[in-house]
């Protein structure tokens, strides 16, 4: 172990010296921090114990099953055996959470023990610490350490990272070993890193162990896997994959595989592809990237020592929404399902009118796997999202070498995909025109012939259409067929906004209990009346998403409103209801002495004032009016007024008023 003083002055030196051109510079960068931004002193090290108590919080910090990484480290003992090494992991935070000592004690590092802290502010450098402030593998050999007294032992770490891409904690292997050569310690700190990318594998394929998981073999050390839902979507990618192809947060669950790679010819299915795909190019290169593609995982792998977390469970098995979910207390929605689960299935095209947002897919998934059709297979196809050149193809098929860049085995097409099942046309109203043609002759006939082939084969589907434009505007302005229009509506459902809805309250519970994945959460009262008085234009989605935003910031399992973070949104324009409208009218005529005066020149009179004012201040004068008779009472508020209690605290937020 180095002298203390001769320790100061190399590290004085170091720093003092200016720019660190050498493979050494990221100690001497270390150092400069630890000295002149942490104002650490190398002769007095000050390193922190956590207690029990602090411990428990860290450990729900690190919020992967312990086991797991625990059972790793036994692994890596057993590659490193003899040297000395004890095995560590560290939580985000720098906090060592578990530990797998060597069987040899002579060189165990007594200061690397469970709940010890070894940030860079607290540990000066060291590996956990230093490896955190650089997202990156750090060896650090015996003088490289910033205190002193740490000068005797080494210790080689390397972060891993979560299935969101953000960093879950640190490996840590270290050993108090002075004589310990250099050479040997860069073994074990490659060992260290290939445990690193071990676990994170783990982690990740655990956690989306419901999807298949795409490996990419490219030249680099950390994993580079996808996972892709069974329409191709990527709904994950580890921090390697985000990187190297330009993944944010926006693209999860959004973007296709096949808007980073080209597209195989012929249109295989995925489970094809598991056989069968060896290679990929990526979109804009010519260079093939070897690629692997694995089928989900349908049960727990039966390891003793590894333990699947509460929380990868919860996310694992998302089940389908069923019909009275759909529903939920609306009267509007049970009325609507009654009469779709009567028409679906006889014969009857199902079209389904509403705001984006609002469930079109998810009540159509429902009603396929809640009828006889559930034997057959539920196809979705969303007419945006395919190129116009490409639709025809897609959803009729061609014959091999149909035309230049055709597949030889052709592509059956989503129509002969859904024989005997439910065809989902989602965005009817941005289907090409050329094709309404085709697709209204399929309607009434039920036959397709692919492109390029002189076949025609008879198709049984249960067609469902949506859209949440204006098919009346679009057919009235001649981009949509009105006989297309005609043919699609046997059955017309309109589905109401999230804000229309008066069951907002219980499908806020639903939702919550869907997403929970570490036990119940509730939501205060006042975050329950921001959520009651947002307009919700993203309907249910954006309040999905809110949700599950708020439901992994919650503190001890209650959502308050800063957990919330709702976008500034203006309140939509909404008619009123016929009691709340009565109620406007009868008080407008009577609020004409309350209106602003106006003041023109030396002259003083009211009104007259546009209508819109005049409505706007009667509206309020009404909901004064219920207020002042039921008091804190929103039930009878919104009963006395005819509206939801969505609506009226929409209306208190709109008029700035409150329940007394």
């Amino acid at each position: 172990m180095l002298d203390t003083d001769d320790h100061f002055r190399l590290i004085e030196k170091a720093v003092l010296s200016g720019s660190d051109r050498s493979d050494a510079s990221w100690r001497t960068e270390s150092w400069a921090r630890c000295l002149q931004d942490y104002k650490l002193d190398p002769s007095r090290p000050t390193l922190i114990d956590l207690s029990s108590k602090e411990m428990r919080t860290e450990r729900e910090f690190f919020d992967n099953d312990i086991a797991l990484a625990t059972g790793e480290l036994e692994t890596t003992l057993t590659m490193i055996e003899g040297g000395g090494y004890s095995a560590h992991i560290a939580n985000r935070n720098g906090v060592i959470i578990s530990e797998r000592r060597s069987r040899d004690s002579t060189f165990y590092c007594g200061s690397d023990r469970i709940g010890a802290v070894w940030t860079e502010e607290v540990g000066g450098t060291n590996g956990i610490g230093t490896a955190l402030k650089n997202l990156a593998p750090t060896a650090v050999y015996l003088t490289d350490h910033f205190y002193a007294d740490l000068t005797g032992q080494a210790c080689a770490a390397a972060p891993f990272f979560g299935p969101d891409g953000n960093v879950l904690g640190v490996i840590n292997l270290s050993t108090r070993n002075p004589g310990l050569p250099q050479l040997a310690h860069r073994v074990v700190f490659g060992i260290a890193q290939i445990t690193a990318d071990r676990l994170e594998t783990s982690y990740f394929r655990n956690f989306y162990r419901k999807f298949y998981t795409m490996t990419i073999n490219v030249e680099q050390r950390s994993p580079t896997i996808f996972a892709i839902d069974s329409d191709f979507r990527i709904v994950g990618a580890t921090k390697n994959a985000r990187n190297l192809f330009k993944i944010d947060d926006s693209a999860i669950g959004s973007r296709s595989i096949w808007g980073v790679f080209e597209k195989i010819r012929g249109n295989p299915t995925i489970d094809y592809l598991c056989e069968a795909l060896r290679e990929l190019r990526q979109l804009g290169s010519s260079k093939l990237v070897d690629v692997s593609l694995k089928r989900p995982i349908s049960a727990p792998q039966a390891q003793t020592s590894v333990s699947i977390s509460k929380s990868i469970k919860a996310k694992s098995v998302r089940k389908i929404t069923t019909l009275a979910e759909c529903a939920g207390d609306d009267p509007s929605m049970k009325r609507n399902i009654d009469i779709l689960k009567r028409v679906f299935g006889c014969g009857l095209h199902v079209l389904l009118l509403g705001e984006t947002g609002v469930g079109k897919d998810t009540l159509t998934r429902a009603l396929h796997y809640e009828s006889v059709r559930a034997v057959g297979p539920f196809v979705a196809f969303n007419c945006s999202a395919v190129p116009d050149t490409l639709i025809d193809s897609e959803l009729f098929g061609y014959s091999g070498g149909a035309f230049t860049g055709a597949s030889k085995e052709g592509n059956a097409g989503r129509i002969v995909e859904a024989d005997k099942g439910t065809l989902f046309l989602d965005e009817i109203g941005d289907m090409p025109l050329q094709l309404q043609t085709r697709l209204l002759r399929f309607l009434e006939t039920q036959e397709v012939m692919p492109l390029g082939s002189g076949k025609v084969r008879t198709v049984d589907v249960q067609v469902v259409a949506a859209t949440h434009q204006n098919l009346h505007e679009k057919v009235a302005a001649g981009t949509f067929r009105q006989d297309l229009f005609y043919r699609l509506a046997g059955t017309i459902v309109n589905l109401p906004a999230l804000r229309e809805r008066t069951d907002l309250i219980t499908i806020i519970h639903n939702l919550l209990e869907q997403i929970s994945d570490e036990g119940p959460v509730a939501v205060d009262e006042k975050a329950m009346s921001h959520l009651l008085a947002h307009p919700w234009p993203g309907n249910i989605r954006e309040l999905r998403n809110v949700l599950t935003r708020a439901a992994r910031l919650a503190e001890g399992g209650i959502i308050r409103s800063d957990d919330l973070m709702l976008a500034p949104v203006p309140l939509q324009t909404e008619a009123p209801s016929p009691k709340l409208a009565q109620k406007v009218a009868s008080e407008a005529s009577a609020s004409s002495a309350r209106l602003p005066i106006r003041v023109h020149g030396d002259a003083t009179e009211r009104g007259p004032v546009s209508s819109k004012t005049a409505a706007s201040h009667a509206e309020r004068e009404a909901i004064l009016s219920a207020i002042d008779s039921h008091g804190s009472d929103a039930v009878a508020c919104a009963d006395a007024l005819g509206i939801s209690r969505a609506t009226l605290y929409r209306k208190l937020k709109q008029y700035n008023l409150s329940l007394r």
